[in-house]
C-alpha cells in the first residue's frame, strides 16, 4: 500500500462498503452497503471534519480506528473533484475471502470440515 492506486469506477463503493463492514452493516448485500453509507454521507464529512465532536459513527465500530481512516478516505475523495475515480488512495479494504480456493477444493471433496 505504499503507492497510492486511482479508486476507478467500483473503488468509491468499495470504501463504502469497508465502512458499513466495520459499522457491523456486513450481512447484506453489496448494495444495501453502499446505500447505507450514501444514507450516512453528510455525518461521514462531519466525521472527517472534526471526529471528536462526531463519534457516533466511528466510535462504535467493530475497529474504529480503521472506520475513522475510512471517513477521512471517502471524504477526501469527495472533496477532491467531480471525477472520484481518479482520485488515488492507499487505503486497504477488506475482501469477503468465504470463496477461496481451499474452500472450492473441500467442496470437491466433500470435505465438510475444510469447507467450513
Amino acid at each position: 500500500f505504499h503507492e497510492a492506486k486511482p479508486l476507478g469506477d467500483k473503488g468509491m463503493d468499495w470504501l463504502k462498503i469497508h465502512l458499513a463492514n466495520l459499522c457491523g452493516n456486513d450481512k447484506v448485500s453489496f448494495n444495501d452497503r453502499v446505500e447505507w453509507a450514501d444514507e450516512r454521507l453528510e455525518k461521514v464529512l462531519k466525521v472527517a471534519d472534526d471526529p471528536l465532536e462526531h463519534t457516533d459513527l466511528w466510535f462504535e465500530a467493530d475497529d474504529p480506528f480503521q472506520a475513522l481512516a475510512t471517513c477521512f478516505e471517502i471524504a477526501t475523495a469527495t472533496r477532491s473533484g467531480s471525477d472520484v475515480s481518479s482520485f488515488k488512495t492507499k487505503l486497504p479494504t477488506h475482501q469477503d475471502g468465504s470463496c477461496n480456493g481451499l474452500q472450492h477444493y473441500a467442496a470437491l471433496g466433500r470435505d465438510q470440515f475444510g469447507g467450513a
